[in-house]
């Protein structure tokens, strides 16, 4: 019998060298394999007579497998150069038709005349092809059934891995619900189990997370700050040349009396896009820096460490700045007086020199991985610094109250007087000429102040096209590109533009080097770039205030809070801005989702977006592909509301619960993060 603790090794059918490569993945536990989940579900359960295959109009019928229940009255194996072939003629009740394998050595030991099997594969010429053989009198794992298909692991093929767990199944010991729980994950009746079996593990997650936080929270509340304010100043708004929002008032409240407890602040600051969060953590920053105490602020960008110094310092120019990134090294130390240091990841390096009384985090968009960095660089034990996230994504507050119990949460939800959220339109595939002429035309069109040129962004999925055939038409920043030029010359000819006053255009990607990307940069702030065409790079961490425009391409391809990530690129000085959307060229306009894309341009609130992707996405695409959540959740997704209430009625029904996921989860990122963030 099989515990959930034991080692892989203990499975028959691994060995050493299988063990040394799943921990590569890992995979050190039965448990552990046991959370290797299928990636879908291939439905080989609709078992057909011969007849009604060979009569299939495969036009029609889009079944990806095929399975029969029928005996073998032939076979015979012959190699063709370096090519083993194997042929079969099976039968049943109705028909016979022929069968045909390549290279396939294992299956002369599988096969024998006169015996029944089921037969599962793609039909090509009236031949079944590559089809896979099993028994038709054990439990099937391979064909008659919902058959479980797994993402690569090591060099073990499909039949092992379900195999090996098959084995583990067959044995396993382990009281409650969890062995059936595995079972239905794995080795489903039915869809509905597998449904019921993902939202279990996705509870169990989330009531260990809430226990964990509360756990931190209580911790963390025990520890001393290294800086209090004795007194918070008053006067830090009237001084100010914007006026603040009410949100933003009381946010900065709220961090002033944190910095003034005893324990360290752990405050969360959510704020939608262009909310002005950052003036909010800039103000409580400086009356620390005032107090003679260091603040380090960290970015994910250079090129946002740069605007942030350059824009901060220019508002408080009653305190120091520096900025500390790749090419800017730190130049004080130790000194008496208070410093606001500015920078990216290099600044993580010097946090032990500098012994900030206050760390923020911009941009803070996947909890525990920096936290774990913090505590790394300073070195603290007893007594901490303050701790400042902000992060811009749409999460609904009452999640975040019940799943980050252990921080105290501001949230923005008011945008400033002058800040528009781009008008919004899904733009046909019929009117993209008309589209990309209106462009033209309005980057073209002077700017009313004549202060600047007006600016536009075009953000596609890929960089270059793809070749899988699923995406073959999802758009790719050099496609967009090349035909983008093609289609300006006719548009310029058409308006009869002088070849002086065509656009500038540029390229901005991951691929690009460094020295490149900074290029770019330059000349897009610079405004000798008018149009830009990128990846989603620019979502997170960029900040251009001249952009008046964005096209997003293939916009069937994101969800709807990155879309408004997106979208909150434009406008960001309060001037009339616009977003574009186009869906993939060739798509389908139903398999768009045009509803979902009209709602997103019909709401501004990031919250609702949220909300809205929630409702349209459920509990997940649980027979599809494994979801992939904010902050790289295994099981659960941080927008599914009905699991977190099951969570916090669970844990108020017995406090003491202990989830049969434990051990796998103490060794989770997540996990490690949330506590990392208060130790």
């Amino acid at each position: 019998m099989y515990q959930l603790q034991d080692s892989v090794l203990s499975i028959k059918g691994i060995g050493k060298n299988l063990q040394a490569t799943l921990e590569n993945f890992n995979i050190q536990q039965v448990l552990d394999f046991l959370l290797f989940l299928p990636l879908r579900y291939e439905d080989r359960s609709d078992i057909r007579t011969i007849e009604a295959i060979k009569n299939l109009d495969l036009d029609q019928d889009k079944t990806n497998f095929l399975t029969t229940k029928a005996k073998v009255i032939k076979w015979n194996e012959y190699r063709k150069g370096r090519l083993l072939i194997s042929r079969a003629t099976i039968a049943d009740t109705t028909d016979q038709i022929a069968c045909l394998w390549f290279n396939n050595k294992f299956l002369k030991n599988k096969i024998s005349i006169g015996q029944e099997y089921f037969f599962s594969g793609r039909i090509k010429d009236g031949t079944l092809m590559q089809a896979t053989v099993e028994k038709t009198d054990g439990e099937n794992i391979h064909t008659g059934r919902l058959v479980p298909i797994y993402s690569q692991l090591a060099d073990l093929k499909q039949g092992n891995i379900r195999r090996l767990l098959a084995e583990v199944l067959g044995k396993l010991h382990q009281s409650g619900e969890a062995e059936q729980i595995f079972h239905n994950l794995h080795f489903p009746r039915d869809p509905q189990q597998v449904i019921a079996a993902r939202e279990r593990l996705a509870l169990e997650e989330m009531v260990f997370l809430m226990q964990k936080s509360a756990s931190y929270k209580k911790q963390h509340q025990e520890k001393k700050a290294i800086f209090s304010l004795k007194t918070i100043p008053q006067n830090q708004i009237e001084n100010l040349p914007f006026t603040l929002t009410k949100a933003q008032e009381k946010a900065v409240a709220e961090i002033m009396h944190d910095l003034s407890q005893k324990f360290p602040m752990n405050r969360l600051l959510v704020g939608d896009v262009g909310s002005g969060k950052t003036i909010v953590a800039a103000l409580p920053a400086k009356a620390i820096v005032q107090a003679g105490q260091n603040v380090c602020l960290i970015v994910p960008t250079k090129i946002l460490a740069k605007q942030h110094f350059s824009n901060l310092s220019s508002i408080f120019k009653e305190i120091e700045f520096e900025l500390v990134d790749a090419e800017n090294k730190l130049q004080t130390k130790n000194k008496e007086k208070g410093i606001f240091y500015i920078g990216t990841h290099a600044l993580l390096k010097q946090l032990k020199t500098i012994k900030p009384s206050l760390v923020i985090y911009d941009e803070q968009q996947r909890f525990g991985v920096k936290h774990r960095q913090l505590e790394e660089h300073l070195c603290q034990t007893k007594r901490q610094a303050h701790l400042l996230n902000m992060t811009a994504t749409p999460i609904p507050r009452s999640l975040m109250l019940s799943i980050f119990s252990h921080l105290d949460l501001s949230h923005l939800d008011q945008m400033p007087n002058a800040r528009k959220i781009a008008h919004t339109w899904l733009v046909p595939e019929q009117k993209r000429e008309n589209a990309l002429e209106w462009l033209v035309k309005e980057l073209q069109a002077e700017d009313p102040k004549k202060s600047r040129k007006k600016q536009a962004l075009i953000v596609c999925p890929f960089i270059n096209p793809s070749s899988y055939q699923a995406t073959e038409n999802v758009a790719a920043v050099e496609d967009i590109a090349s035909n983008l030029k093609k289609d300006l010359q006719k548009i310029y000819q058409k308006l009869n533009f002088p070849a002086k006053t065509e656009l500038k255009i540029g390229l901005l990607h991951s691929q690009l080097e460094k020295k490149q990307q900074a290029k770019i940069i330059k000349q897009v702030y610079q405004q000798e770039i008018q149009l830009l065409i990128s990846t989603p790079m620019v979502e997170v961490g960029v900040d251009l205030p001249n952009a008046d425009i964005i096209i997003i391409e293939s916009a069937e391809r994101f969800g709807l809070s990155s879309l408004h990530q997106l979208r909150g690129r434009v406008g960001r000085q309060g001037q009339e801005s616009y977003c574009l959307l186009f869906n993939s060229k060739g798509l389908n306009q139903a398999q768009a989702n045009q509803e979902r894309l009209q709602k997103f341009c019909q709401e501004k609130d990031g919250l609702k977006l949220a909300e809205l992707d929630l409702n349209n996405r459920g509990a997940g695409d649980l027979l599809g592909y494994q979801q992939s959540g904010f902050a790289n959740l295994k099981f659960a997704s941080w927008t599914n509301l009905k699991i977190i209430e099951q969570a916090k009625k669970t844990l108020s029904e017995n406090q003491s619960y202990v989830s049969f996921l434990q051990s796998y989860l103490e060794k989770d990122s997540i996990s490690q993060g949330i506590n990392s963030a208060t130790n």
